[in-house]
Order: C-alpha cells, then structure tokens, then sequence
C-alpha cells in the first residue's frame, strides 16, 4: 500500500548535482558519493543501484560496515569507503564483502591482515588522518611511522588511499587551507616510505569553494542531495534538492474564534478558522520543534501549521486557500505553483542543519523514485 504521505526522490537531480561538481574539477579526478545514513534518507540501495548504472561515480562513502554489506547485498560492485571505525569483530565480514575500511592504528592492520589471510585475500583500507576535525585518525609522525611499519609488515593488507576530513570547509578558508598543509605533510611522509595512494579530503564543502584542494578525488556528501553545507548559500548554488516531502489533506473543519487547536491547546484562533488535517507528524520524521514555526504549500499558498503537531498528524491553516478539499495536495519539502519549501528552510526554523531534516523522514514514509 501506498500512503497518501510519501517521499519523492528525484533521481536525475543527484546526476545534475554531480555534475555540477565536476565542472569545478579535474576530468581526473575521481568522484566518491557519500550514501551514508540510508543516503541521507533517501534510500541507500535505491540511490546506490542508481548512481552506479549512471557510470558517473567512482566510489561510495558509508559509515559503518553494515551499510556496505546492505549495498552488496543490492548488487552494487563499486568499491565502498568505510568512513568510520570498524569494530574488530567486523573485520571478517568487511573482508568478505571486500568492503575498504579506513584505519589508524597498526591493531586494525595486523586484525585485518589476518582476516584477509584466512580468507585467501588482499584487504584493501584507507588510512585516515586527522588534521584537525579531532574524530579519529593518526594525529602525529610517531603514530603515522607505527602504523606504516605495521603496513610494511603485514602481506595481506594494501594501503590504496588516505584521506583527512575538513571541519569548516564551508566557513573558514583560512583553518581549511591550514588543515591542508598539515595533511600535505603527512601524505608527502608516506609516499617517501614508497606508498602511492589515492588521495582525498575535499567533503561537499571544500568540492565546491576550494578547488585547489580535490587531490585525487573529492567526496560528494550533503550537495549530493541539494543542500549547500552552508544553508545561506544553497539558493543560488546551482543544486537541486532531490527529496520532496508530500501528503494529502484528510479532514477539514471551521474552527471558532477563541477556540484551542491539538495537545495543549497551546494554539487559539483569533477569529473563525479553516483547519485542515494533515495525516503526517513527528512519528514520520516532521520534527515536533516546527510547531507553529513550519509552512505547508497546499493550493500554491503557504498555510502556516497551527497547534501542537502530533506523533501521526498535524493541523494547518488553510483559510486563505479558497475551495480547499479533502484528499487535496499539501508539500511540507519541495515545489508546489510558484512556492517552495526547502529542507534549509525548515531547518533554520527548527535551529538544527539540512542533514537532520532529511535523515528524519521516518523509513514509514514510503519513498516513490523517480527516473
């Protein structure tokens, strides 16, 4: 079944956003999406699948083993990036699915070299260096000279990239370029030791503002799916958001003046009212924090939401939509006549970031893909 509250993923938009990109890059340079987090609540298999038959990416980004192995279990033969910290445990399993983790310690070398071992195979891992975000990864010569003298040792593990991540690539060119010379350092310390990897640190950020610094590839995260990793600049950027958020109106009533509307009844009407009901709320990801903040395009007009929104439905104001009807239109993300509503804008009014707007659409909010 289908509900009458959906997701729409534009799929083309990833391909315009891609190659929004790599106008600013190298035709060298090789192009790692980031398909973390369910791609960012779009659907990590659906997106995945598609992204690799468009031949436009050479890479995918997750965060944990579990991701890949869900992307090898879809048919999807790319090379995958383990962005975060494999357990030890895991190791076996990253090998099997020859998934890349990325590593920092000589421990997860020797572990992986001898799961490789057992399993008649060559594990292929990224070395992560941390050059000022302060996560994980090798922070100093003496950690980075351990963790080469345990590649040198180990037969079955092959070091085939290294990479760094920029913590304010969208609002601080001085720290970024700074965080560059710092990484510079070290990749030019493994490559004296005779290491010849790939290497990458420009996130979405540094993708789009810092060219100088794609190295030998760039990792697509947030931009992917149309924001700009900084909100203000997402209008005019050139991206193209690719989820809209979509339900329907399942009641209407006129409310008097004075009266209370939802939990609380923290919301009265100051004069007669058209409510309509909306069939979707924080259960399916539509924050609780946008109460009485959010607008809703139902008829082309924004209806601002009214009354304290509900786990499965929320109320709006549709008196300025003449001739509203029940099973009518209402878009909470996206287009609608000549509005839109935007992920950005919906996070600004819930202080929080594009990121967590998209990752909270619930997985009951079926997802409709089109090509």
């Amino acid at each position: 079944m289908l509900r009458s509250t959906y997701a729409v993923i534009h799929l083309p938009a990833l391909l315009k956003n891609i190659r929004l990109a790599k106008r600013r890059l190298k035709p060298e340079t090789k192009f790692l999406a980031v398909i973390k987090a369910n791609a960012y609540g779009h659907g990590i298999t659906e997106v995945g699948q598609y992204l690799e038959q468009s031949g436009l990416c050479d890479m995918f980004g997750v965060a944990i083993p579990e991701e890949g192995v869900r992307l090898r279990l879809a048919g999807v033969t790319l090379p995958i990036l383990i962005l975060g910290v494999t357990d030890p445990d895991h190791a076996s399993i990253v090998v099997g699915n020859d998934l890349t983790p990325a590593v920092f310690t000589p421990e997860q070398v020797r572990i992986l070299d001898r799961c490789a071992k057992a399993a008649g195979k060559i594990a292929t891992v990224h070395v992560k260096l941390d050059t000022g975000m302060r996560r994980i990864g090798v922070t100093d010569d003496e950690s980075l000279d351990a963790l080469l003298d345990a590649f040198d040792a180990c037969e079955n593990v092959k070091m085939t990239g290294v990479f760094t991540h920029f913590a304010k690539s969208e609002s601080d060119p001085d720290f970024t370029h700074l965080q560059a010379e710092r990484f510079d350092a070290f990749v030019a310390k493994i490559r004296a030791r005779g290491f010849a990897p790939t290497v990458h640190a420009a996130n979405s950020g540094a993708t789009l503002d810092f060219p100088e610094l794609q190295y030998d590839m760039v990792r697509f995260g947030i931009a992917l799916y149309g924001c700009h990793p900084d909100a203000k600049r997402t209008e005019g950027s050139g991206l193209t958001p690719v989820m809209s958020l979509i339900t329907h109106v399942s009641n209407l009533k006129t409310v008097p003046e004075g009266e209370g509307v939802s939990y609380g009844l923290r919301f009265v009407t100051s004069r007669p009212t058209r409510v309509a009901t909306l069939p979707i709320g924080y259960g399916d990801g539509y924050k609780r924090c946008l109460t009485g903040k959010a607008d809703v395009l139902i008829g082309g007009v924004r209806c601002p939401q009214i009354g304290t929104i509900c786990m499965d439905q929320m109320m709006v104001d549709v008196s300025a939509v003449p001739g509203v009807a029940i099973g009518d239109e209402a878009v909470l993300i996206g287009r609608q006549g000549y509005e839109k509503i935007t992920a950005d804008e919906l996070a600004d009014r819930a202080d929080t970031i594009s990121y967590e707007i998209l990752l909270s659409i619930s997985d009951r909010v079926p997802r409709v893909y089109e090509e």
